[in-house]
């Protein structure tokens, strides 16, 4: 099977390689030839690659062209010539994603209207947990490619992903021998290596692949340190002609001191009346949920300083293992089984708030929290694959279930530390220690997740230009928690199940060779708060439930010279939890009525006009993203945000990257990217600033060697990445770096 893929995918790159336009005939049968890898420059150099098979989409095996659903893919080619050093940064070099590397080294992403949780972030398909209590920085160098699923994609990944999926997968085993080395020095001491080797340790048997990197930096912010440390291996055995297996592991260690931002300097508030509809000017310290900032601004004189205590610290150990097999039966059906684990350790040490006090002169400072997590997650999954035809049409077939268990510890601030500390100036701030001991964490909850699920896709050609692709699936999920007063003892329990069905159906219609519309719908499912911290105030709430519709096109045009992608989507996320007024009692009660609607478009655009040029674009337009019959409880009363713009929720998001060979030894790229200004609450009332970057970069190649001269931020825009309502965590200013890579 694989030797029809990779000899179709040459003939029909090694055409477009070539700059001829003949044309592959669609009647021609594939050749079935011996196994062999194929290096495709195209799918390798752009952020757009068509042709390429996302498994975060799919586990029929379908190419990106055929999907009808947006997915992008970022290779590790991609990674290197846009100097991408994280997943996040590769992540926002597809279209429409918004994301950053927020405090205690914590990923978070938007897209397509919705942000936090509700975007799945996953390590080769496993998700350990919620993004806001699993994700960690990850360096780019370990992973082969990251692909990013657009809109609800519960089908694939069970509960949650309303907004989308982001998948970092890693390098897969070598078949011939080959390795890099790669080093980096950058701004603040920002330091970065990396090294990898791959290839067969019995010929056409066993293979291997291993990469190590690791990267530490000293911040532009002071007391800002990084460290972070990842190996990745995978081991791959052909067993016999019908039987393959493939084991993978991952280890990551993460240290850092956290940077919370500066605090938002402001002369007064305008302090909303929900009653009469009339704002009032105060001297006082701000409200979110009903004030807005009166000349708010960052003093520049504090852009370095950090107010966290200093003993704060963020650091975690995550492992992800999986063993796989894959067992052709004959030619048409092969049985797939993954086993995977997944671990997390993680102690967090930090003081989360400073906010300036007008009244005062003073940054007042509290939140100041001891975490502690430890999970372990288990699980098997199988699929049964067919692959032939069905009433003399092509048909594929995927039938499969998992089975998997989430134990996680979770821990808190000890018993009498206070969470309140001394305020402090703000130019010349004594931020001294935080309270008790600095490794003394008390164990707060067990929780027990247990999850089943069974679902089937299936692929059918109707005819030669139409494709019917659907999904379905059904999960069982049952949630124990048992709360613990002190370590030892158990204080109270509580139990919640789920039965959700979520799924896909779509159509592909194939106008010409290679230029595909389509349109589709998909459901997803998502509690009304992460799993692993529901309780019994949850307890009568079902799940929230989110709908899309998308309609697109992918194709590739001018003989193969661009590739492009156009998708209109339109979801709706209902059963929000809002708090509403009891009409007899007058209390403050909650009810599943809300609801969150986003609109909009993307567009990508990859074009080569010959083999010196590589010219790429893309757009992602939301032109409604808000909430319908929404409010919030904010002990003073219930304020309608229906209307209002989902925080982190950007307008418009523009990109482009132009890159130019000259000769054989010398390469130039830049590019800039444009992020619109986004809410930094569901009040709407105090917002982040629009921003733009510039980054490009010189290249030196020659031989196994290539040196690269990157300026970053290069129009010293002063931005944050993710709103913050009264402190703005600020990205870096303008910085240059210099790498080198060694192959061989």
């Amino acid at each position: 099977m694989k030797a029809i893929v990779f000899a179709t995918a040459s003939f029909v790159l090694v055409p477009w390689i070539q700059g001829q336009s003949t044309p592959v005939p669609a009647s021609e049968a594939p050749v079935e030839l011996d196994d062999f890898d194929v290096v495709a420059e195209k799918e390798n150099a752009f952020s757009l690659p068509l042709d390429s098979v996302p498994s975060t989409a799919s586990r029929l095996g379908l190419t990106n062209r055929d999907l009808p659903v947006s997915v992008s893919v970022v290779t590790q080619e991609v990674m290197q010539a846009r100097g991408f050093r994280t997943a996040v940064e590769a992540v926002e070099g597809a279209v429409g994603m918004a994301g950053g590397t927020q405090f205690g080294s914590i990923p978070g992403y938007s897209t397509r209207g919705f942000t936090g949780n509700a975007v799945t972030i996953m390590r080769d398909g496993i998700r350990q947990n919620t993004a806001s209590q699993s994700s960690r920085t990850v360096d780019s160098f370990n992973l082969a490619r990251v692909e990013v699923l657009k809109g609800p994609s519960s089908l694939m990944f069970g509960e949650g992903a309303i907004g989308g999926a982001v998948n970092y997968i890693s390098k897969a085993p070598d078949r011939a021998w080959n390795g890099e080395s790669f080093s980096s020095l950058g701004a603040w001491d920002n330091l970065r290596v990396g090294l990898g080797v791959g290839g067969p340790v019995v010929a056409d048997k066993l293979f291997f692949r291993a990469d190590l990197s690791h990267t530490e930096r000293d911040g532009y912010v002071e007391r800002n340190r990084e460290r972070y440390t990842g190996f990745s291996g995978a081991l791959g055995w052909i067993v016999s002609p019908r039987l393959e297996l493939q084991l993978f592991t991952t280890w990551l260690e993460d240290w850092n001191e956290s940077y919370y931002g500066n605090p938002v300097i402001y002369d007064a508030v305008d302090r909303f009346n929900p009653t009469t509809g009339a704002f009032t000017r105060l001297v006082a310290r701000a409200a979110t949920a009903t004030d807005r900032l009166v000349n708010p601004r960052v003093d520049r004189s504090a852009r370095r300083t950090n107010y966290n205590i200093l003993d704060n610290y963020a650091r975690t150990e995550n492992s992800f293992h999986r063993l796989r097999a894959a067992y052709r039966v004959n030619d048409a059906w092969e049985i797939r089984n993954e086993t995977y684990a997944a671990t997390q350790l993680l102690k967090w040490r930090n003081l989360e708030s400073n906010i300036w006090n007008p009244v005062t002169q003073l940054v007042d400072r509290s939140s100041f929290l001891h975490i502690y997590r430890d999970d372990l997650l288990v699980g098997d999954r199988i699929d049964f694959s067919r692959t032939g035809e069905i009433f003399g049409r092509r048909h594929r077939l995927v039938l499969g279930g998992l089975v998997e268990r989430n134990d996680l510890t979770r821990g808190g601030t000890p018993a009498g530390y206070a969470t309140t500390l001394s305020s402090v100036s703000l130019l010349d701030p004594d931020v001294g220690f935080g309270p008790g001991d600095s490794d003394l964490f008390m164990k707060t909850a067990r929780i027990d997740i247990q999850t089943q699920a069974l679902y089937l896709e299936d692929a059918i050609d109707v005819t030669d230009a139409v494709k019917v692709i659907f999904g379905l699936r059904h999960d069982w999920i049952d949630i124990g928690r048992e709360t613990i007063s002190t370590p030892v003892a158990a204080a109270a329990s509580f139990a919640k199940d789920y039965s959700p069905w979520t799924g896909r159906a779509g159509l592909v219609w194939t106008i010409r060779p290679q230029v595909n519309l389509y349109a589709s719908f998909s459901r997803a499912a998502k509690p009304v708060t992460q799993l692993v911290s529901l309780g019994t105030a949850q307890a009568d709430f079902s799940l929230q439930t989110g709908r899309q519709w998308e309609i697109g096109a992918k194709g590739t045009l001018a003989d193969g010279k661009i590739d492009f992608t156009v998708a209109v989507f339109d979801i709706e996320k209902n059963d929000i939890l809002t708090s509403t007024l009891d009409p007899d009692t007058g209390l403050r009660v909650s009810q599943q009525i809300g609801a969150q609607v986003s609109q909009g478009t993307e567009i990508a655009l990859a074009w080569s006009p010959d083999r010196n040029w590589r010219i790429e674009g893309n757009a992602a337009w939301n032109w409604t993203a808000e909430f319908e019959d929404f409010n919030e409880n904010f002990g003073t009363g219930v304020i309608s945000r229906t209307g209002n713009t989902p925080s982190n929720v950007p307008e418009y998001i523009l990109s482009a990257y132009v890159s130019r060979a000259f000769g054989e030894h010398w390469h130039v790229g830049a590019g800039p990217r444009h992020v619109a200004e986004r809410a930094a609450s569901n009040a709407n009332l105090i917002w982040a600033d629009a921003y733009t970057t510039l980054e490009a970069s010189v290249r030196w190649h020659s031989g196994p060697w290539t040196a690269t001269l990157r300026g970053r931020n290069l129009l010293d825009e002063e931005y944050e990445e993710w709103a913050g309502t009264l402190s703005r965590r600020l990205a870096d200013p303008r910085s240059v770096e210099v790498s080198v890579r060694y192959r061989f």
